[in-house]
Formats: C-alpha cells, structure tokens, sequence
C-alpha cells in the first residue's frame, strides 16, 4: 500500500498537481499537504524544536530537478500505521546520486522528487541562524 502511495504521488506531482513537505519532531516525519501554508505551523514547530532554521519544500518531478533543488526520498517504508495509512520515512538530499543511493527499494526502486525551498521559519526563542 505504501509503495503504491509513492506512485500515486509521483503521478500526481508529475502531472502538476501540487505538493508541499516540510520536517516533522522525529528523524524520518515529513509532513505533505496541498499548500505551503498548511505546513508554516508544522515548519515553525521543527524549527523551535531543532533550534535551527527549517524549510518548507514544493516538490516537483525529479527530472525536472537540477540546480539549487535538493531531493524528497523515502528512505523507508515500514509497515502501516493503525488505521491503513502508509508509514513511510523521509529525507532530503542534495544530489540525485544521494537520492538514487538512499532510496528504499525493498519492493522496488521507490520514486523520489526534486523539492525546491518556498519559505524558511527562523527558530524562536534563541536558536541558530
């Protein structure tokens, strides 16, 4: 069900449709939503809580990539969370060799997308800048 999530996103993505991701609390948790402003609280959190400055992310074909984009990888797919939904652990990356390297495979080589940087959040309260 979770690699078939990772399809349907890349099919999404590589329509248009757009997608936005930025980190969660714990190593691995991304948040996805439709806008970037859906995500500035999420952002916000990770950056109070990292204590460094954290990005919000439009995701786009990983063909389409190149330049200053880093790359979205599923490092992980785990088994599904109680109610179904795909468990997945994310990353990102520099280059696109990392993304090929890093990329879960276990049931196939999974899709990973360029992401290009749309809004930083500063941590507050004393972080790093």
């Amino acid at each position: 069900m979770a690699f078939d999530y990772l399809e349907e996103l890349e099919e999404q993505i590589n329509r248009g449709v757009a997608w936005y991701c930025c980190p969660g609390k714990a190593a691995g948790d991304w948040h996805l939503a439709k806008t970037a402003d859906e995500l500035n609280e999420a952002c916000q959190t990770a950056a109070n809580l990292y204590l460094f400055e954290q990005s919000i992310y439009k995701l786009k074909p990983s063909a389409d990539s190149g330049g200053e984009d880093r790359y979205f990888v599923c490092k992980k797919i785990l088994e599904p969370g109680a109610r179904g939904e795909p468990n997945l652990h994310w990353m990102i990356v520099d280059t696109k060799d990392a993304a090929e390297l890093l990329r879960d495979v276990s049931q196939g080589p999974s899709p990973y997308f360029g992401a290009t940087v749309v809004k930083s959040c500063q941590p507050k309260g004393g972080g790093q800048h």
